[in-house]
């Protein structure tokens, strides 16, 4: 709940290839407000794009626009610069996130949050309960592979890089609840469909 609106703000998570975008266009069609964070970490790059420029250089620019893929070739790999890219990108999103939440509440919309890194930008703070999308890592990595043709082993170091994005939020005093998308999409939207029946229970 933001701004005193009595609405639901809900951080969706959960790992690479569990299906958690599909959630999202399922809950979008129930009428939910979603802040997509990928979309927003494309925008603060060129929000930033100053300070990005200042501190990686204007190698990292093409066509007078940031190019994540020559930011990503410097920045991944290398802890450092890395945090040096997220303490200028992060705090940008998170603002951003503030902002059409208390838009989309102004409206009467609950919001849902889709953020693979709901934990490390800190956005569970504004949640008011998780929604944690998960699935058998055999499983996503087929998926990986039959959606962008990953290979095993690249997944398998993406997967350990998401050491972070867990169903655990030690801090988090709302209610977490997991969805195991195992199944076709017919089975993954009854599952979401159940559980907003259980939110219009609840009041």
């Amino acid at each position: 709940m933001l701004g005193g609106y009595a609405l639901m703000v809900i951080g969706l998570t959960g790992r690479s290839c569990a299906g958690k975008d599909e959630v999202a266009s399922i809950l979008s069609s129930l009428g939910f407000f979603i802040i997509d964070e990928d979309k927003l970490g494309h925008e603060a790059l060129d929000a930033n794009k100053e300070k990005l420029v200042s501190l990686f250089g204007s190698g990292i620019l093409t066509d007078g626009s940031v190019d994540r893929r020559k930011l990503g070739s410097i920045v991944f790999g290398d802890k450092e610069k890395l945090e040096q890219l997220e303490a200028i990108s992060h705090p940008w999103m998170v603002n951003e996130s503030r902002r059409l939440a208390e838009e989309a509440e102004e409206k009467g919309m609950d919001v849902v949050i889709n953020a693979a890194i709901l934990k490390r930008l800190g956005l569970d703070g504004i949640s008011d309960e998780i929604l944690f999308i998960d699935a058998p890592f055999e499983l996503r990595a087929r998926r990986a592979e039959a959606r962008n043709g990953t290979k095993y082993e690249d997944f398998l170091k993406r997967e350990q890089n998401q050491e972070d994005i867990v169903s655990t939020f030690e801090t988090f005093g709302g209610r977490i609840v997991k969805i195991i998308n195992d199944g076709d999409k017919s089975t993954l939207c009854r599952q979401v469909k159940e559980y907003c029946d259980t939110i219009l229970a609840r009041g």
